[in-house]
């Protein structure tokens, strides 16, 4: 019940916009936007690469953890972690994941993180895809750009979403 509760608030607050955001993210200056898509589950951020950085893109989902997810508090990051990667699958045939798991933290929580490879038409690209949990709610990162910008779009990602901050 106490979960329903803090949804039902979290959420509210986000519609009403009676708060600040409830996810701070100082996105890299590469980066546009964000975009911001609410649904009765959660709420995405996304944003687009520009120059020189134009194939980047970047979302941030913040989700309440499902009541069918069984596990411990331990567990809950890479469950996390296996539900966003089955759903890149299920829309991208192309993808590769890697086996290695990574632990990443933000300033407020750890995280869990997986690279791959796919393609966006004829050009390949890399990216990853990152879980943590807080207070209740799945935290997801999903990155990619292509092959040669990667090497440094993706450091200057990693260092801002280590000053990630949620509010709620």
């Amino acid at each position: 019940m106490r979960s329903v509760l803090r949804t039902a608030l979290l959420l509210s607050v986000m519609r009403a916009g009676l708060a600040a955001e409830p996810v701070g993210f100082e996105a890299p200056a590469f980066l546009s936007g964000p975009t911001v898509s609410r649904s009765a589950f959660g709420i995405t951020y996304a944003w687009t690469g520009r120059a020189p950085h134009a194939a980047s893109e970047l979302q941030l989902t913040v989700v309440a953890v499902p009541t069918e997810i069984a596990g411990t508090p331990a567990e809950l990051p890479a469950q996390c972690l296996g539900a966003f990667l089955a759903e890149l699958r299920n829309h991208d045939a192309a993808l590769r994941i890697d086996e290695t798991t990574r632990h990443v933290a933000t300033s407020q929580f750890p995280m869990l993180e997986r690279r791959w490879l796919s393609r966006r038409g004829a050009r390949p690209v890399t990216g990853v895809t990152s879980c943590g949990v807080h207070r209740g709610y799945f935290v997801s990162a999903n990155y990619l750009d292509d092959l040669h910008g990667a090497v440094q779009s993706f450091p200057a990602v990693r260092a801002a979403l280590q000053r990630l901050t949620l509010r709620f």
